[in-house]
């Protein structure tokens, strides 16, 4: 590795390009894994934009003791894309930088870890446990909602009560505007259960909640005006995970209902004809 000798390239003028055209989720990821590679190229005198393909080596190299192989490749996927976005020869396609990559791959097999299902007594139990507060009463709501409508926490906070649409059966439809798998924002309408309705609709109430988002920040007694962080989904998820008994345990509204659906029929998931 050379010395860092020439001017570094303002890699983050380069980020409002993506703006739009990915999610923000997406872009912060790319922000963070740059930032990173630069902090470690810092650290060693040397420039982040442009580097060598020794530069990027040695980096994988060092980070591969600590990080999950499929964290590395996100990582060489975020030097990849800023090198392309700021117009640099993107190093990480040499073969160098490739075989630190299988190097890591090897030397640290990961098997992926599979989510414990949301099944209809887990979902149950799940939302007993819940808190009488206006945080318990949100989490009922984000739990029965979620399990019916098989969504991801992204899609779970980014809901409005603009798109709820109540069905005389007392179930009601729902819009999920933009998924992973809907890039192009086509949407989906997904069907809510009766009881999920009720769950939803005593969380409305008790926050004073009539328009924009569904799921808020819940401070004390106060329920702020904005969207809930995904985040914050995962967090209260692993919360119930370890109250329950099922500690680093993710539960997956989505696999759980995929094996009932598999398995046989469930009377409590809603279907399109069904309220």
């Amino acid at each position: 590795m050379v010395p860092a000798t020439g001017e570094a390239i303002d890699w983050r003028a380069a980020l409002p390009r993506l703006d739009g055209a990915y999610s923000p989720h997406t872009v912060r990821s790319y922000r963070a894994d740059f930032a990173s590679f630069e902090v470690w190229c810092i650290g060693k005198k040397l420039l982040a934009l442009p580097a060598s393909v020794a530069t990027v080596s040695a980096y994988l190299d060092a980070c591969a003791p600590g990080v999950a192989p499929s964290t590395l490749r996100r990582r060489v996927a975020g030097i990849r894309k800023l090198y392309r976005l700021s117009g640099q020869i993107d190093p990480t396609q040499d073969e160098d930088v490739q075989l630190a990559l299988r190097w890591a791959r090897r030397k640290k097999p990961a098997r992926p870890g599979q989510a414990l299902g949301l099944t209809s007594d887990l979902r149950d139990q799940l939302i007993a446990a819940c808190t009488a507060d206006l945080a318990g009463l949100r989490d009922r709501a984000m739990i029965a909602v979620g399990y019916d409508m098989l969504c991801r926490s992204s899609e779970l906070v980014a809901l409005r009560v603009e798109d709820l649409d109540p069905r005389p059966s007392g179930g009601a439809n729902l819009l999920v505007r933009r998924g992973k798998a809907d890039q192009d924002g086509n949407g989906r309408i997904a069907a809510l259960s009766r009881r999920a309705v009720a769950i939803l609709e005593e969380w409305l109430e008790a926050g004073g909640i009539e328009s924009g988002p569904i799921f808020r920040p819940v401070y004390g007694n106060r329920v702020l005006v904005r969207f809930l962080n995904p985040i914050a989904v995962s967090r209260r998820r692993n919360a119930f995970g370890a109250l329950k008994g099922f500690l680093d345990v993710r539960y997956g509204a989505r696999d759980g209902v995929r094996r009932v659906l598999v398995a046989g029929h469930d009377e409590n998931y809603p279907t399109s004809g069904r309220g």
